[in-house]
């Protein structure tokens, strides 16, 4: 198990994102604000699967993640100390703009900067993006002509 999530998780960026597929840390009972379902009955088991639908906040303190159990047809609001990534490549498209190169991550339809990366050749090496991402890219040949899309395996992500 992870460690306990900081005092107030909202004073940075949510640990994950819509779309990202995590897996259940420990089983889920119902508190009593799961409609249709009884107060203490369990509604995720330990290692379920699912995908984040929505990301809300509880007391402007705590991020709660929709996760949405589709093999149960449950979302159940998660905190982030409950669930887990388990997804460690993603599809990118590597582009440069000037000078600068970016990634386009379609899933999440996001464009971000690259601001660091291991080799001034980018492929084989890591890269970070400005969101605090770390992604290890393919290796490829020097002169691979850009835009492409690629999978990369994430690193790191910024906490």
């Amino acid at each position: 198990m992870t460690a306990p999530p900081p005092q107030i998780e909202t004073a940075r960026a949510p640990r994950f994102d819509i779309g990202d597929k995590v897996r259940a840390c420990l089983p889920v009972r119902n508190d009593g604000t799961y409609p249709g379902s009884r107060i203490g009955e369990f509604l995720i088991e330990a290692g379920e699967v699912g995908y984040v639908a929505s990301i809300g906040e509880f007391l402007q303190r705590y991020y709660i993640y929709g996760v949405d159990f589709f093999t149960r047809g449950r979302i159940v609001g998660m905190r982030e100390h409950e669930i887990e990534d388990i997804e460690d490549t993603m599809k990118i498209t590597l582009a440069k703009r000037g000078d600068a190169h970016t990634v386009y991550v379609a899933k999440k339809d996001l464009e971000v900067p690259v601001v660091q990366q291991e080799r001034a050749a980018l492929w084989g090496g890591w890269i970070e993006l400005s969101n605090g991402w770390r992604l290890e890219l393919p290796d490829l040949p020097e002169d691979t002509r850009l835009p492409l899309t690629v999978e990369a395996r994430k690193l790191a992500t910024a906490e």
